[in-house]
């Protein structure tokens, strides 16, 4: 099997089923995805005790990965898969090299069986073999300890709700949250947050500040789901989510924490409810994330009818009648609005672009650009760089 084919392979199942994978030659080199950490660390955390095993599990509690061995063209290559949270166990992040992960957009929690199912169906699609249940070895990491002290947590806490008869509320509180920020009414959002510290006050930690800051994390990850379902681009959600989970540094009291909660609602609904995706259908709101995230990529109308599961003819419909212009042209403008940025914030030449955008030639690149703006990128970087320097 081409290492373009597994690639395939790993893109499909990650839409699917939310687990993330990384695939790696015998070197450690990583062959898919793009990423720019070094492998070489990590992998030293998944390394069996019993030697070499072609499949192995890991519970490193409440996460779950795994790695497979196998050989390809006659070359050997390693898949790990994971993190892939635990059902039923609370975290919803997941810290990884200086990034937040949240569940439920980076990566999805299953049972310890359906991630056993999970790595069956990889193994069978990469090697066309079939992978016993009693071939699955499981390497557990400080596992009894850990459990243990959840338990006691989850005991505690469960106490301390049912004392305080926080449950019901804390929940409805999520539900009011999440309402009220989709139909924009600030002032219900005030209201739900004088009420926050009578429904939200379970401790979560030992520490007080770093409980209220994993809560932060929490709405944030909550924040960044509805903006990307109400038609926020991923990369201006995420952006501000990154933004604001970093600057968590600066709050040193619950006053300052609840001041920043706010700001950070308020910040959301500004994003939401600016864009002019607000009012249009889920499909076409998927459609146009695939199409902004993809923006270097080649993207044709087939290959969004297999992505979504929907007929092309569906889709150029639905798409023309919301948003008035075909989903070629509104490829094409994307494509042109990023290669205004490129030429007046880059040195890159016109060929470099039409490179990069995926255009079929350079020649082809000058005509879109002329036709949409009426001006070639010669003449569009001549007029405009001198006000981009400033």
């Amino acid at each position: 099997m081409k290492q373009t084919a597994i690639s395939k392979i790993m893109d499909l199942l990650y839409k699917k089923y939310l687990i993330p994978m990384v695939l790696f030659d015998s070197s450690g080199k990583v062959c898919h995805p793009e990423i720019s950490w070094d492998i070489h660390p990590i992998m030293e955390t998944f390394i069996s005790p019993k030697g070499h095993q072609p499949v192995c599990l890991f519970n490193h509690f409440p996460f779950m990965f795994a790695k497979l061995d196998f050989m390809t063209d006659s070359k050997p290559y390693s898949l790990l898969i994971g993190p892939c949270g635990m059902i039923g166990e609370s975290p919803d992040t997941f810290l990884f090299k200086g990034h937040v992960y949240h569940y439920g957009i980076h990566y999805t929690k299953e049972t310890t069986a359906a991630f056993e199912e999970f790595v069956q169906l990889a193994y069978a699609f990469l090697t066309h073999k079939l992978l016993k249940k009693e071939e699955l070895h499981w390497v557990y990491q400080k596992e009894i300890k850990q459990r243990s002290t959840t338990d006691q947590r989850l005991e505690d806490s469960l106490y301390d709700r049912r004392m305080q008869e926080a449950t019901f509320d804390s929940y409805q509180f999520e539900l009011r949250y999440t309402e009220y920020i989709k139909r924009n009414q600030p002032e219900k959002i005030d209201w739900l947050f004088k009420k926050m510290q009578e429904t939200y006050h379970v401790e979560l930690s030992e520490n007080e500040l770093e409980g209220l800051k994993l809560k932060f994390s929490a709405f944030v990850a909550i924040l960044t789901r509805i903006s990307i379902d109400e038609g926020v681009p991923i990369n201006q959600a995420f952006s501000l989510s990154d933004a604001l989970i970093q600057g968590l540094f600066r709050i040193h009291s619950s006053n300052e924490w609840h001041t920043y909660m706010k700001e950070a609602t308020y910040r959301f609904m500004e994003l939401i409810h600016q864009q002019p995706l607000a009012d249009k259908s889920m499909l076409v709101k998927q459609l146009i994330n695939y199409i902004d995230s993809h923006i270097y990529d080649r993207v044709t109308l087939g290959e969004l009818a297999e992505t979504f599961d929907k007929h092309k003819t569906h889709l150029s419909a639905l798409f023309k009648k919301e948003m008035g212009q075909t989903i070629h042209s509104y490829i094409q403008e994307r494509k042109i609005n990023e290669s205004k940025h490129l030429l007046l914030f880059t040195d890159k030449s016109y060929k470099e672009i039409s490179v990069l955008l995926s255009f079929a030639s350079q020649s082809h690149f000058i005509q879109v650009f002329k036709k949409t703006t009426s001006l070639t990128p010669r003449e569009y970087r001549d007029q405009h760089y001198a006000y981009s320097v400033h």
